[in-house]
């Protein structure tokens, strides 16, 4: 009977002309009697017929088990109609290939070699495609569950929290969401986004192919410059950190590379052995392509015992530069501070020691400096790791001296007598300006998009600042409009000329003590090489030929120089981009001067980056989670690179 339905609808659509010829069908099937029947009714009924205008029935093939003898089953996925699947290549045919024709073609055409084979060969491959397609039905998540999931690990590794808050605060908010907007059927599909053992794997896989891509442009064989730290996290563990500076497409990339857990007893030697074989071993990465080495200057890096720096300048047969961390020697510059102004700063410490020291305190002073309505309620505490510890103290300490002092009485500290020394908060105004000036000198030197040449004049725009403020003080009529807080409490407070004296030779000694400081840690002779190339931060400065001979090109730069500065097309690109995007820019029509000023520009100039990566470590790593390796979390948050979500998903469909 199904043979018989299957052939009237194959005939169907000669029905018509059958009727109009009153010719009788030979068929062993259909009775001739039955066709005449139906074609008069149906010529009764549609008396204005017009055969080209009749839309189609396309009418959907079955499958018949003879088709596995072309090596074709009947697809387990749920279509609307049957649809053939090899058993060779698991390729699904649509459902118009139904016939033995095109199933044998695709045998003959794709699998040439199989023709011959027997049907039981095909029936060992049937039970093989059948496991498969029951394993994969079992094992796979849908495709929008699965990128749900790598983008709320990718935002969880990004913000730097716990991975339990996708299963504890995300999902749960977002299933009350979804149901209180759209409705429970809709809410019931996020619940097969895995849950936070998951999202610790799908940190650990992002993370990876961050970690391919960054190493993939690097292993091109471009030029780089990198910036390295070590630090101890609260667990008592030694860590180094490694950014990468590199030339990519348009402009300069900054990213993290490598996080490197060291033990405590480990040399200079042993630390750039594990260096080595982490950017030669395992990235496969050429030294002699590093540009540029930037660290702090601590011992541990760069000691006379350490030689850590020295290593790595071999290995790049003195191709790189080393710079010294400009925010940390201006740190050390900033330290130098005459015995009496030092002894106010202690006892401010003290200060802050004593009440931050005992919790009741704390609070007390909270609630004292709350009820009267100060801008301020805590105290910050003091560290010389910080660069900008002591400008916050002092500041705090400074603005809550009258609530500090009645606090101090309340509780009879002896500390409260040096808030009644008028001397004593006179030269604590001044520290706290003077502080407050290098915190935000240090805070120009961070940051993105700044090069060395932004730097170094900042640095000796300072330098010449401190000049001028002592030529202010030695004149007759001294002035103080530098320092805001100091001037205001002098015109607030009656205090002895003689003792303002006293005052400003300390002032003065302590701004001369800086300004030698500053020339030592930043010597002129280390900034020769940018004043030789002061083309690269303004060439359009150079537009005649006598100013151009004089910068020491050669012939080929100069006649670069000379083309480059006299395009107002690029001076406009000048003024919009970077300097690094410039010159990157002009790569093609001036190689030469692009080359220079782009291998002048790519080391770093600080390791605020490290500085930012120890920071965020902190946030990973806490007194709870103290054993945790988050190297692969790091990476998530620190990375400049952005996932290439397809590429992971293809990855995740097809793991092989």
């Amino acid at each position: 009977m199904d043979h018989f339905f299957i052939k009237r609808k194959r005939n169907s659509e000669v029905k018509y002309t059958e009727a109009c010829s009153s010719s009788s069908v030979e068929s062993g099937i259909v009775n001739s009697d039955n066709i005449e029947k139906n074609t008069d009714s149906s010529l009764q009924t549609s008396s204005s017929f017009e055969p080209h205008f009749k839309k189609k029935k396309v009418s959907a093939r079955r499958y018949n088990e003879d088709y596995l003898k072309y090596g074709f089953i009947k697809c387990e996925k749920p279509f609307e109609n049957d649809r053939p699947q090899c058993v060779i290549c698991n390729n699904i045919l649509a459902n118009e290939s139904l016939k033995p024709s095109k199933l044998k073609r695709h045998l003959e055409t794709q699998h040439a070699e199989l023709i011959d084979k027997p049907l039981e060969y095909f029936q060992r491959k049937k039970k093989d495609v059948k496991l498969s397609t029951q394993f994969l039905s079992c094992s796979t998540v849908s495709e929008k569950a699965l990128l749900s999931s790598y983008l709320v690990a990718y935002r969880v590794a990004k913000e730097k929290i716990a991975n339990t808050a996708a299963e504890k605060i995300i999902l749960p908010a977002c299933l009350d969401m979804v149901r209180t907007i759209f409705d429970d059927k809709s809410a019931d599909k996020l619940k097969t986004i895995p849950n936070d053992n998951t999202v610790s794997l799908r940190i650990c896989t992002i993370a990876e192919h961050l970690e391919t891509m960054l190493i993939t442009r690097l292993q091109s064989g471009i030029d780089f410059a990198i910036q390295l730290d070590e630090s101890t996290d609260i667990g008592s563990c030694t860590t180094l950190l490694v950014y990468v500076r590199y030339a990519w497409q348009e402009d300069f990339m900054e990213d993290f590379l490598c996080f490197l857990n060291l033990t405590s007893h480990l040399s200079g030697l042993d630390i750039f052995t594990e260096l080595e074989r982490h950017i030669v071993g395992q990235y496969k990465l050429n030294w002699k392509n590093c540009k540029g080495i930037t660290s702090d200057g601590t011992a541990t890096i760069t000691g006379k015992h350490s030689k850590v720096i020295k290593k790595l300048l071999e290995v790049t047969n003195n191709g790189a530069v080393w710079n010294h961390c400009f925010i940390h020697r201006e740190g050390l510059a900033s330290r130098e501070i005459p015995q009496s102004l030092m002894e106010v700063l202690k006892n401010a410490v003290k200060v802050v020691n004593f009440i931050k020291g005992s919790s009741l305190n704390s609070r007390l002073l909270e609630t004292f400096c709350s009820e009267i309505g100060t801008n301020h309620t805590h105290l910050l505490y003091h560290t010389k790791v910080r660069w900008l510890s002591q400008g916050k103290i002092l500041s705090r300490v400074y603005e809550l001296r009258n609530e500090i002092h009645f606090f101090l009485i309340e509780k009879k500290s002896h500390l409260a007598n040096i808030f009644e020394d008028d001397i004593w908060v006179t030269k604590l105004a001044y520290l706290t300006d003077i502080f407050s000036i290098l915190n935000e000198l240090s805070l120009k030197l961070q940051g993105k998009n700044s090069d060395v040449f932004q730097h170094v004049e900042r640095i000796q725009g300072f330098r010449k600042t401190l000049l001028l403020w002592q030529v202010r003080l030695k004149s007759n009529c001294p002035s103080y409009y530098m320092f805001p807080r100091f001037l205001q409490h002098i015109e607030e407070n009656i205090i002895n000329e003689n003792i303002l004296k006293e005052i400003k030779l300390e002032i003065l000694l302590h701004l001369t003590s800086l300004s030698q400081t500053f020339n030592h840690f930043f010597p002129e002779e280390k900034f020769e090489t940018l004043r030789e190339n002061s083309w690269v931060k303004d060439p359009f400065a150079f537009r005649n030929p006598e100013s151009i001979i004089e910068l020491n090109l050669v012939p080929e730069e100069e006649n670069e120089l000379l083309q480059l500065s006299s395009s107002y097309t690029l001076k406009n690109d000048y003024e919009t981009l970077s300097l690094s995007a410039f010159w990157i820019k002009v790569k093609e029509d001036f190689p030469l001067l692009s080359r220079k000023s782009v291998l002048l520009l790519l080391p770093f100039t600080t390791t605020s980056l490290c500085e930012l990566g120890f920071s965020i470590l902190t946030q990973f790593k806490t007194k709870e989670r103290n054993g945790l390796n988050g190297a692969a979390a790091m990476r998530v948050a620190l990375s400049s690179c952005v996932p290439d979500w397809n590429e992971l998903m293809n990855r995740q469909a097809h793991p092989s």
